[in-house]
């Protein structure tokens, strides 16, 4: 599986389907921040129940596997009206990642301005998750955000999540481990990680997205001698990036 890396190792791509992190070692990670595809298809209950399920059952298990007891799992993910209501897809995937041994620890939110859209994804929620077991304490912080959808890269099929969101999480987050982003789209995540000094990887489905993730970070191909493991994805959907 093809793989790239900075130049000191700090920084790690790897293209595949992030439901299998084998190149990721166990309790290394201390922060997972990520935006999963966002749930596009059908509408109804019933098909927000299906995204997550699916969500928590085909990832939640390598999510923890990587993550260190201390760690934090941090989900920016964007709720809908289906014509005749809201979802509430935040409560929905709380439920189901409760299942598989999380435990939310707080809630932000990023209410999108000059919206393009009448409905869909203007309320972006930003959930913490620890392992079940390691709760947080909780602080007097309020997790609130009201920013336009920023400009993503010319060459990209996602929208990005605004820089202040992303720092700020990682700055309420674990300090220790690597900041691991399954779903790493065009490389937003790692490239605000790296600015504060943060070890990153990134897992991305889709070639042209590696690539150009590989660009942005300056990231170069490792040749199949040096590779230790690869992990793999991910569906196709809408998400911050």
């Amino acid at each position: 599986m093809k793989h790239y890396a900075s130049r000191d190792g700090r920084r790690r791509l790897f293209v595949g389907d992030s439901r299998r992190l084998t190149g990721v070692a166990t309790g290394s990670v201390g922060v997972i921040l990520t935006s999963p595809p966002y749930w596009v298809r059908g509408r109804g209950r019933a098909r927000a129940e299906r995204y997550a399920r699916e969500l928590a059952a085909g990832f939640g298990p390598e999510w923890r596997r990587v993550l260190a007891d201390h760690g934090d799992l941090w989900l920016v993910i964007g709720d809908r009206h289906d014509g005749d209501e809201w979802v509430g897809i935040d409560a929905l995937v709380t439920a189901r990642l409760r299942r598989a041994g999380f435990r939310l620890q707080a809630k932000g939110l990023w209410a999108q301005v000059r919206s393009r859209e009448r409905w869909d994804n203007r309320v972006n929620y930003l959930l913490r998750f620890r392992k079940a077991g390691h709760p947080v304490r909780p602080g007097g912080s309020t997790l609130c955000w009201m920013l336009p959808l920023p400009r993503s890269h010319p060459e990209s099929l996602w929208d990005a999540t605004p820089d202040p969101v992303l720092r700020a999480l990682l700055e309420f987050s674990a300090r220790r481990g690597a900041v691991l982003d399954p779903f790493a789209g065009a490389g937003t995540v790692g490239r605000v990680a790296g600015a504060l000094g943060r070890e990153w990887i990134g897992v991305e489905r889709d070639p042209h997205m590696a690539r150009l993730t590989a660009r942005r970070l300056g990231l170069r191909p490792v040749s199949s001698s040096r590779r230790s493991g690869s992990p793999p994805g991910r569906r196709a959907g809408r998400r911050r990036r």
